[in-house]
């Protein structure tokens, strides 16, 4: 039997990662969070056990983490003394954060155990659909992905705040792009975000230059958004009215789509190959690839240290499990001749 504690099993992402992993028969299931009243709701509900434990008081770790064998965090995290004691207890630790300068902390680690980040959409998903439109070329010089949220999803209050701060930073790079995503949404014009999956592309793929660009389902809300963001840049009042009517309701779709364009050199010539997942419900996928990362590591050796999940997880296979479960599909094209400007 292997027992599981979801950190921030009661939220969004943590509660659905529970509901998936509870029906399995060789599986126990801690939900665990800061309210023991919201633990033991959920775990309730789903049959599982429930405990407390809050990640900014390691107080409550160690009667937290007795007989867990993988810890699967759903808290956003600002340094690594969670994760380092994880290591302590030997507990293995699939993670959910997105934010890339906790990521370089954890890099910094000489963990026992393993850790593993980028389980999410994007980062997560992203790395891996790049990784797979990358096979096959000879030599990988920079890759684009497109991100398509739809306003009818449910966002966080957190990552709409985090969103508005990145389309009002008056240092962010002022780049858009073209990108196809697909037939219920086609072209649509994307800008620049600072989305983690992009820099951990570059770190671990030296050489490679990698960028992410953003667009909504609604393509006017888009221009609207990042003009604004561009034109009033800095402007704290502005960003904060904007902030405010993001969490109104708004009308469309709860779809998300990932475009990937891989660009590279094959036999001394400029190719291409783009690649493509088209999904719904964003919390509902990260939930999915988090589980089939968990899957991947208790169904071997587990190799010891920090790592990302393109670095150690079969890239097809966990695309095929994502789709299985009916989260999404995936699409491949071929290696196309690329033009050069």
């Amino acid at each position: 039997m292997t027992t599981i504690l979801i950190a921030g099993g009661y939220g969004a992402v943590g509660s659905k990662i529970a509901q998936q992993l509870a029906d399995r028969k060789d599986t126990a299931v801690i939900i665990a969070g800061r309210s023991l009243e919201k633990a033991r709701a959920e775990a309730k509900a789903i049959g599982a056990e429930a405990r407390m434990i809050d990640l900014r008081q390691s107080a409550s770790w160690a009667a937290a983490l007795e007989g867990v064998d993988l810890v699967v965090t759903c808290i956003d995290q600002t340094d690594t003394a969670f994760l380092q004691t994880l290591g302590d207890h030997g507990i293995a630790c699939v993670d959910v954060t997105a934010d890339d300068a906790f990521f370089r902390k954890a890099e910094a680690l000489d963990l026992p155990t393993t850790a593993v980040f980028s389980v999410g959409l994007a980062p997560g998903l992203s790395n891996l659909l790049a990784i797979a439109a990358a096979r096959g070329l000879d030599h990988l010089d920079r890759i684009e992905i497109g991100i398509l949220m739809g306003t009818g999803d449910e966002h966080g209050t957190a990552a709409i705040a985090w969103s508005m701060a990145q389309m009002f930073d008056p240092d962010a790079p002022r780049d858009d792009a073209v990108m196809d995503f697909g037939p219920d949404f086609g072209r649509r014009r994307a800008y620049f975000m600072n989305f983690a999956d992009q820099h951990v592309l570059r770190r671990t793929l030296p050489g490679t230059s990698a960028i992410t660009r953003v667009a909504y389902d609604r393509a006017l809300l888009t221009t609207l958004l990042f003009w604004v963001g561009r034109r009033f840049a800095g402007n704290r009042t502005i960003q904060a009215l904007f902030n405010r009517i993001s969490h109104l309701p708004l009308p469309g779709s709860d779809k998300c789509v990932l475009s990937i364009r891989a660009h590279g050199q094959t036999a001394d010539r400029p190719v291409l190959r783009s690649a493509m997942f088209q999904g719904r419900r964003e919390a509902a996928v990260t939930a999915a690839m988090a589980v089939a990362v968990a899957d991947t590591l208790l169904s071997g050796p587990m190799q010891p240290g920090v790592h990302h999940a393109h670095q150690i997880v079969d890239a097809d296979t966990t695309l095929a499990k994502v789709e299985q479960w009916g989260h999404g599909t995936f699409t491949i094209g071929p290696i196309e001749s690329a033009i050069v400007p």
